[in-house]
């Protein structure tokens, strides 16, 4: 069985200007040549932000961003000048492929954010979905968001991911994000 555990503890940290972000690859001046991605995962990273803080106008191109809103609200707005908030347990989906120019904060000028951020190279979204109870998971990257988890006979706690190179016996309850690969 091909499995790859990261523990929380283990993530590199970033921090600016009222955010915290906990990245479970290869991220910005945190690089490490043997993290750099799993199949077309290349960025997971789990984001705190603090009220009226967030992400400043920035350009993505040739990728798939899936966000998911763990606590608080995810404001998004884009350079075709069209904004959303994004609540508590949705996923939003954004495809890069030709380029696009956004900004993300918190929406909220008195709670803070908690976001899971994953990105993917290309524009075809595999399966992403949130789950709560499983059996068996994989092939897929596996992000546990809450609760506790075990992997065979191994604890896989909150904050920890897990890169699954086949189907492996994965229980527990609480929640994870899990992209499937092919």
């Amino acid at each position: 069985m091909s499995i790859e555990i990261r523990r929380a503890a283990d993530r590199f940290v970033s921090q600016h200007a009222g955010v915290v972000s906990y990245h479970c690859f290869s991220a910005g001046a945190h690089y490490d040549p043997a993290n750099v991605s799993f199949a077309g995962v290349i960025a997971v990273d789990e984001h705190v932000v603090a009220p009226g803080a967030g992400f400043d106008w920035h350009a993505h191109r040739g990728v798939t961003i899936v966000s998911w809103v763990l606590d608080g609200a995810l404001r998004h707005e884009d350079g075709n000048g069209e904004a959303r908030v994004v609540q508590p347990g949705e996923l939003f989906v954004q495809r890069a492929a030709e380029g696009i120019r956004h900004r993300e904060t918190n929406a909220s000028s008195s709670e803070g954010l908690r976001f899971v951020q994953t990105t993917l190279l290309g524009d075809v979204v595999p399966a992403v979905d949130v789950v709560s109870t499983a059996t068996a998971l994989g092939p897929a990257h596996v992000f546990v968001a809450r609760g506790q988890w075990q992997l065979g006979a191994v604890a896989i706690c909150e904050g920890d991911s897990v890169r699954l190179a086949e189907p492996s016996p994965f229980a527990g309850t609480g929640e994870l994000l899990v992209v499937s690969i092919d």
